[in-house]
Formats: C-alpha cells, sequence, structure tokens
C-alpha cells in the first residue's frame, strides 16, 4: 500500500467520538443555538440590558469555539501518521534532528521525571539541552549523577538566576536542531510525543508551531484541585487551541510541550528573552504567548506553488503541501518551510499571513499544576500579568490571521476583560436594587456553560467521573479569577515568581 494510499485511509477512517457522541455533540450545538435566541428575547424584555448584551455575546462566542471545535479541526497527525522518516532526504521527507530544551529551577522532586521523559523519546535524531537557572536544590546534582548515566545529555549550569527566557536563549546558543522543543520542567512528555510531532511538521511545510495536548499528572488520585485543573487545562487545549487550530492560528504555544521550527523562531530568540515592556528591561512574564506572537506575525521571504502542480511527491499529493519555488533573496533553500504573504501561484490569492500555528491531541504531556488554592492564585496572577503583556503582543498582530479567527479573538479578550464589572453588576448592585432574575439568570449562565464543557470532556472521555468537576471550576474563574487582572495590573512590575 503507497503512502498515500494509507494517509487516506487512516484520515478517512478516524473517529475522534463514535456516532452516538456525535449526535451529542449536534444536540450541545442546537442547545447553544437555542439559548442564544433565547437571550435575545431576555435581553430586549426581562433581563438588566448591559448583563444581558454580554451574556449574549458570551453564548455567541462559545457557540463559533465549539463550531469550529466540532466541525473545522482534524488533528494535524490523522494527515501526517502513515508519513516514513529516515536519516536520508527522500521526496523532501528526513528525519531532521531535534534539539529539546528544558530550563529548570529548584525542580529536585521531578526533574529525573521530566529528562527521563525525553531520553526515553521513541524518536532518535535529538540533543537533549537541560539548562540549570541557578537552582539552590539539589537540582544540579541530579543532572549530574544523570549526566554519567547518559554522556549525550547536556547540562548548562548557571551560577545565577536569569529566568526561563534568558535559561532557553543560552540553550539556544548551543542547539544544533532543526526542531527546536521547549518543555517545562515540571512536566514529562510522551515517549512518541517527538516523533509524531516531527511527522506533522513533514506532512506540511506552512506549519512553524506544534503545541501538545496537556492533562494533569496525578489527576485521577489526587485533590479536588487537581481534578479540576485537569479537567479544564483538557479543554483549553481541544476545544480552544481546536477552535483556532481550524483557522492555523494558535495564539499560545504552551511552554508545558510546543515545537518549533528553527528558522521560525531563533532569529526572535533573543529580543524576546530581553523583552522590554512598561519600562523593565528584562519582562519575566508573557514566555509563551509572545513567543508564539513572533511567529504569528513572521513573514517568511520565501514562495511555494502548490502541490497541484507538481506531483513528485506522495506526501505532497497527499496534503497540498507546497513546494518551494523560489526566495526573494535568490538563495535556494529547498528544505526551507517558510513562505509568503506574497501572490499564490495557484489561486492568484492575496495571503495574509504566514506560518500555521498548530495543536495536536495526539502529542502529549503531563503537567505539574499548583496542588493548593494559595499557589494557584499566585499562578494565575502570573498568566494575567502575561496576559496583559500580550494584548500588545499577540492582539497588535492577529488582525493579519483570518479575519474571523481575528474577530473572535478580539471579542474574548473584550469579555475578559468587561467580565469583573459584568460579576459586580450582576451579582451585588442589580439584587440591592431588586433585580434578582437577572442575578438568578446570570448564575444560571455560568453554570450552564460549565456543564457543557463537562459534557464535552465525557464525550472525549467516557466512563471518566472527572466532568463532573468542571462546572464548579468554571464557578471559580468567573467569580474569582476575574478579579485577579486588576491586581495582576496593579502589580505587574513586580517580577517575583513565586
Amino acid at each position: 500500500m503507497t503512502i498515500i494510499q494509507e494517509t487516506i485511509k487512516s484520515s478517512t477512517s478516524y473517529r475522534e467520538v463514535d456516532k452516538k457522541r456525535w449526535l451529542v455533540r449536534y444536540l450541545i450545538l442546537g442547545g447553544v443555538g437555542a439559548i442564544l435566541a433565547v437571550k435575545i428575547y431576555l435581553l430586549l424584555f426581562v433581563v438588566d440590558f448591559t448583563v444581558g448584551l454580554y451574556s449574549f455575546f458570551t453564548s455567541f462566542l462559545l457557540f463559533n469555539i465549539l463550531f469550529f471545535s466540532y466541525t473545522k479541526f482534524k488533528d494535524p497527525y490523522i494527515y501526517a501518521k502513515s508519513i516514513y522518516v529516515s536519516n536520508d532526504i527522500t521526496n523532501g521527507i528526513s528525519n531532521p534532528l531535534v534539539s529539546i530544551i528544558v530550563p529548570v529551577k529548584n525542580e529536585e522532586g521531578n526533574i529525573r521525571n521530566c529528562v527521563g521523559s525525553c531520553i526515553n523519546s521513541t524518536y532518535p535524531n535529538k540533543e537533549i539541552i537541560v539548562v540549570n537557572d541557578g537552582s539552590t536544590d539539589g537540582t544540579g546534582a541530579i543532572l549530574d549523577e544523570m549526566k554519567k548515566e547518559e554522556p549525550n545529555l547536556n547540562i548548562i549550569h548557571l551560577s545565577k538566576s536569569v529566568g526561563k527566557k534568558q535559561a532557553i536563549e543560552a540553550a539556544s546558543e548551543i542547539a544544533k536542531g532543526e526542531i527546536f522543543v521547549s518543555m517545562d520542567s515540571d512536566c514529562d512528555m510522551a515517549c512518541d510525543a517527538v516523533e509524531k510531532a516531527v511527522k506533522i511538521f513533514n506532512s506540511d511545510r506552512k506549519i512553524g508551531a506544534i503545541t501538545g495536548h496537556g492533562r494533569v499528572r496525578g489527576a485521577i488520585t489526587g485533590n479536588a484541585l487537581l481534578k479540576m485543573q485537569d479537567v479544564y487545562i483538557d479543554a483549553s487545549c481541544r476545544i480552544l487551541k481546536g477552535m483556532e487550530t481550524s483557522f492555523g492560528s494558535v495564539t499560545c504555544c504552551a511552554g508545558s510541550l510546543s515545537f518549533f521550527r528553527t528558522e521560525a523562531v531563533k532569529p526572535y530568540i533573543h529580543e524576546w528573552a530581553h523583552d522590554k515592556f512598561l519600562g523593565l528591561e528584562n519582562f519575566k512574564f508573557a514566555t509563551d504567548r509572545r513567543l508564539t506572537a513572533y511567529i504569528l506575525g513572521t513573514k517568511p521571504s520565501c514562495v511555494f506553488k502548490d502541490s497541484r502542480e507538481s506531483d513528485d511527491s506522495a506526501s505532497n499529493i497527499m496534503h497540498n503541501i507546497p513546494v518551494l519555488m523560489h526566495c526573494k533573496n535568490g538563495v535556494d533553500t529547498t528544505t526551507s518551510s517558510s513562505y509568503s504573504d506574497t501572490e499564490d501561484t495557484s489561486t492568484n490569492n492575496k495571503r495574509r499571513y504566514a506560518w500555521k500555528v498548530v495543536y495536536s491531541p495526539s502529542v502529549q504531556v503531563n503537567v505539574g499544576v499548583p496542588e493548593t488554592l494559595p499557589t494557584l492564585i499566585r499562578q494565575q496572577i502570573r498568566w494575567r500579568k502575561s496576559f496583559i503583556r500580550s494584548l500588545f503582543a499577540t492582539g497588535g498582530i492577529y488582525w493579519r490571521r483570518p479575519l474571523y479567527s481575528a474577530l473572535l479573538y478580539y471579542l474574548q479578550l473584550s469579555l475578559k476583560f468587561l467580565r469583573p464589572f459584568i460579576v459586580l453588576k450582576a451579582v451585588i448592585f442589580l439584587p440591592l436594587s431588586g433585580d434578582f432574575i437577572t442575578a438568578l439568570l446570570y448564575f444560571s449562565g455560568v453554570f450552564f456553560t460549565g456543564m457543557i464543557y463537562g459534557v464535552d470532556f465525557r464525550l472525549r472521555h467516557p466512563g471518566s467521573s472527572l466532568w463532573l468537576y468542571r462546572p464548579l471550576f468554571t464557578l471559580i474563574t468567573t467569580f474569582v479569577y476575574s478579579w485577579l487582572i486588576f491586581y495582576a495590573a496593579i502589580t505587574i512590575k513586580k517580577t517575583a515568581w513565586r
């Protein structure tokens, strides 16, 4: 059987869920659509107009996220799984060197597990670079011990802590790989994660970055907080990043495990590592979103010809992979992966954006998360500082991405900023003025959204009881997390990590 036949078979036979669960998905979409219609009536005749309008747009956004995630997203790995890679270049398919970079600080409890997952990766052509960012516990000694067991393990010991960004920069200066992998030190990747990501890159030269699917390590046997975070992270990956992938425009390649074409990201490593924001010389936050923004906004110089005009590569025929025609600078780089927003030679359409940034649920990683509420709140404050920074990074370039994707992105940003004020009005001011109906309906809408995500989790994980934790966590994110944006803004110049 040829590569084309195998890939066609694998892609057409792939089903994320069975037909019965697909029916439930369509019912979910229908239910959210019906709620939208009801909210129009409530907005006009029943509830407070401001809260009602906000509630309508949240349901409108939810419907779009679910619609594109369900009907348009396909795991990019299903088109790549049958591609054979070897050390020899054959029809443009090769086994590139992969540089796995792990920055670490004070992770003596997990670093052996983390680095061990890199060593045990089934992908053979790799180098592993671990940067010890001035750890003050036993992390350095454990790494030196592992170095004796694995001579090919590269360890960089920094005398003082410089932060995650500059630690990665130090590793990038000696990395030789065509693909750059970044993984947080409290995570551990699946043994086939690198192999699958390489196949995805080989299946489409327009892909500049891939982010994986995270699940919380120890969630099943852990406390309720771990269970809630597990269900939340699972949906954030599959639903939100799935929707963004349908446009090739994932907004954040997670630090837990992400892959980048070196040519797409390396020119920006130094600028990213020394990010300046609001007078701060080295802004420590927004590590993942800021790096992703560089790729989302990049306009590579090479022009590709659509594969329909060239049939000499089996994988290109199958996947409509572009074949390099020429580079503007005149350099012949036949293995280059970039393309420009210049005129497409087959469609005569102007391209408004460059690299694809995608998510694959087949590329999996176990994630370490806070186990107590205080540490979780501190993490969320850091993430909101990153969110504020991303407004000027991702927000400043995302209009170049597909139009509808950009509209949904900016709508989502607007709703996040408005949420604290809506919560304040719906839960406090309106009840004090005697309007309990609006407060009750708003609370019901939040709970309904949590139930939707919970049911979706159950559809993809039959038999799991973790879905019950999602409505509760949605209430927490709405009524607790919403206020952290103000504290993050006030304390944004405080760079303490913990």
